[in-house]
């Protein structure tokens, strides 16, 4: 069902059709949602995607999948949840208590709980393999993988901490007889949106508007934490945070790369000559690589949690401007005679046009 603010929605979940990547970018081709969700309720029509209201169950399985943040479940706040964590009063993580389906979170948020808790967060595993939502073993399977990449990280940055697993199951009564009663119990919380502002983690910077929040919510705790990170630099980025490099021979400055990053990762310079890359904002969805014309874009290993604490964009590539003394226009300058791609092509291809015939006989 959509509405006036482009939302489609069933009971308790919605999907945001602004923040997807399918409908930001026509070949854009992610489908982490579609193959986590085990009633089918997403589909793609004209290569958009769309939500069925009346096949999806609010079960939350998806949510953390979503690397812009397009899917969301009332009543519960993953971002807030995970900011929190430190106060509540148990280590565990359990889709038994007080949270819907472990796949709501990402592993930027198992990230943060482990570096802002005391203890050990200890994920419950040991329901996932008969949960009725894992028939395909799909959703157990991105669990760990998001669990193994937040250890992944932990690891890299040499923190002694990381997030535990527990196989083994309890002797309390299972509560997720019916997804609603998990969902009921998340609304319980105390954790909301408010507790989100009133820690100091709001969106005040303009350039932030359109970086997913779990983002900016990871920076700020690993700028905590720096002092505690033995590793700030890794040559190896793994899938929390993503690198950029530009080829300067090969790169015309157009700016489609900047026009469609979908979290403002690559903005241009003050002077309109250059490109800049926050690595704290980049979600490696390829976008920027498959629409530059010139290939000039490429992805690169390695992190830099200093760059990453302080949102600290770099600049990936600058040229200074020449006037073409064909067109007059101003081009990046690349060295060599001044000339713009268009005009030097032009020049290689259709130069023979141009000599007259007396030069003609010159030449031969």
């Amino acid at each position: 069902m959509m509405s006036g603010s482009f939302v489609q929605r069933s009971d308790l979940f919605s999907y945001n059709v602004l923040k997807c990547l399918r409908n930001a970018y026509h070949f854009n081709d992610c489908t982490l949602c579609i193959d986590l969700c085990p009633e089918n309720a997403f589909s793609i029509v004209r290569n958009k995607l769309m939500l069925s209201d009346i096949k999806c169950i609010d079960c939350a399985a998806c949510v953390g999948s979503c690397p812009t943040e397009a899917l969301m479940i009332r009543g519960f706040n993953p971002n807030a949840y995970a900011m929190n964590f430190n106060r509540l009063k148990e280590s565990g993580i359990s889709c038994q208590k007080s949270i819907p389906c472990l796949g709501v979170f990402d592993a930027h948020h198992y990230i943060i709980m482990a570096l802002r808790s005391f203890d050990t967060p200890t994920c419950d595993m040991a329901h996932c393999g008969e949960c009725p939502l894992n028939e395909n073993g799909a959703v157990e399977s991105v669990i760990r993988e998001k669990i193994s990449a937040a250890n992944n990280f932990l690891a890299g940055a040499g923190s002694e901490k990381y997030i535990g697993m527990n196989e083994e199951k309890s002797e309390q009564n299972e509560r997720r007889v019916f997804f609603r009663k998990a969902l009921d119990a998340a609304k319980e919380t105390l954790i909301t949106d408010a507790d989100i502002s009133a820690a100091g983690f709001e969106k005040t910077e303009y350039s932030d508007a359109d970086t997913p929040f779990k983002l900016l919510l990871l920076s700020s705790t690993v700028k905590e934490n720096l002092e505690n990170l033995k590793k700030v630099q890794s040559e190896k980025s793994g899938t929390v945070f993503f690198n950029k490099a530009v080829s300067f021979d090969l790169c015309s400055l157009c700016g489609d790369c900047i026009q469609f990053c979908p979290t403002k990762a690559l903005e241009s310079t003050t002077d309109g000559q250059g490109i800049m890359f926050t690595q704290a904002k980049c979600i490696g969805c390829g976008i920027c690589n498959h629409i530059c014309k010139t290939d000039a874009m490429v992805s690169e290993d390695g992190f830099d949690l200093v760059e990453i604490a302080h949102k600290r964009a770099r600049q990936l590539i600058r040229y200074d401007m020449a006037v073409c003394r064909e067109c007059r226009c101003y081009y990046p300058y690349k060295g060599g005679e001044a000339l713009c791609e268009r005009c030097s092509g032009f020049k290689m291809e259709f130069s023979d046009m141009f000599v007259l015939a007396k030069d003609q006989q010159i030449i031969e």
